[in-house]
């Protein structure tokens, strides 16, 4: 075991039953690689508050020790949680694993846990701020559309109100998958995991919303601009487009067939759009809650179609991670419902 620093000190043993439990993730779980980083990091957590004890030394006081010094943290009761579920879990399989079987208690693994109350706190969802369509509207047609980029970036925010796709679904959308569904009469994504990085890999049909034509136009006119350079229904719709030097020494833009490489390239174009136009920068997946707030409005058949388009296997994923009303908007529709005089 090395003694330089924190983040040098290891347990040799300990690295070996991770890397294993890694492989069983990936090939037994079909865990995505970033579910199973996010793992590592809880165990690493769990060995840095154990001064890197072996993990067969498990005992009921060394799991209420590391639960009180993550409560002395002033991390979030949803962080802790999601630590013990994936502590509870790595040791139920290690438990199995030769070598181990003999050395832990299955019953100590069940220590793992949050009170009652505690589990419920850490499942309520706090209302989430989301733009009005107004000022996502306001914020996109104040933006230039001078240059490629300028364009690019126009088309992105807009495909984002218009549909509600994650960063990583922007980020990798190819030009195949903005279709006209002819039977329909819309345009919509066809979100596809072969194609897309996809948030559980799920296939859907991300339909536009019903936005103004210009809104629309922002996606479609970048559509057929990619067309006319030669972009091919495999290539990125959102393409990398670095500024390069040209014969003259100038730096000018340059459009190339590939992804943007980073998901904080796709929240800088966010950031910038929305702090030119003077809004508080609110993360691009808050579209998401602005589409659902808006969808609420409407009939219950709309927001269950706008439900589909999103991606959530149920409605009560919509309503209670995604239509929460603002404590001020809950006061103002109860109180201006007209039921006497």
């Amino acid at each position: 075991m090395s003694n330089t620093d924190s983040h040098s000190i290891y347990n040799a043993k300990n690295e070996r039953a991770k890397y294993n439990y890694k492989i069983h993730m990936k090939r037994a779980c079909k865990k995505d690689g970033k579910t199973c980083i996010a793992t590592l990091k809880h165990l690493r957590e769990f060995e840095l508050l154990n001064d890197f004890k072996n993990f067969e030394t498990l005992n009921i006081n060394m799991i209420e020790s590391y639960i009180n010094k993550l409560m002395e943290k002033d991390l979030s009761l949803s962080y802790i949680d999601s630590n013990l579920k994936a502590l509870k879990d790595f040791y139920s399989w290690l438990e199995r694993q030769k070598g181990y079987k003999s050395k832990i208690d299955y019953n100590h693994i069940d220590y793992f846990s949050l009170s009652n109350n505690q589990r419920k706190t850490a499942k309520v969802t706090e209302y989430q701020e989301s733009y009005s369509l107004d000022d996502v509207f306001e914020v996109i047609r104040a933006m230039p559309d001078k240059t490629i980029t300028d364009r690019r970036n126009k088309a992105v925010i807009s495909l984002q109100i218009l549909c509600g796709l994650r960063v990583s679904e922007l980020k990798t959308v190819k030009l195949k998958n903005l279709i006209f569904n002819k039977q329909a009469k819309n345009h919509m994504i066809y979100v596809n995991p072969k194609d897309m990085q996809v948030k559980f890999a799920k296939t859907r049909h991300a339909y536009f919303m019903p936005f103004p034509d210009d809104i629309k136009d922002n996606v479609l006119l970048w559509k057929e601009e990619l067309e006319k350079l030669g972009f091919e229904p495999r290539n990125p719709l959102f393409p990398r487009i670095p500024a390069q030097f040209n014969q003259l020494n100038i730096l000018e833009p340059q459009i190339k067939k590939e992804e943007i490489k980073s998901n904080t390239t796709i929240i800088k174009m966010f950031e910038r759009a929305f702090n030119s136009a003077g809004h508080e920068y609110l993360r691009p997946h808050s579209f998401r809650h602005t589409i659902i707030r808006w969808a609420e409005e409407h009939t219950p058949k709309f927001l269950n179609a706008v439900r589909q388009s999103l991606g959530h296997s149920s409605i009560d994923t919509t309503l209670q991670s995604y239509g929460n009303l603002a404590p001020i908007e809950q006061g103002r529709i109860i109180k201006d419902l007209k039921v006497w005089g």
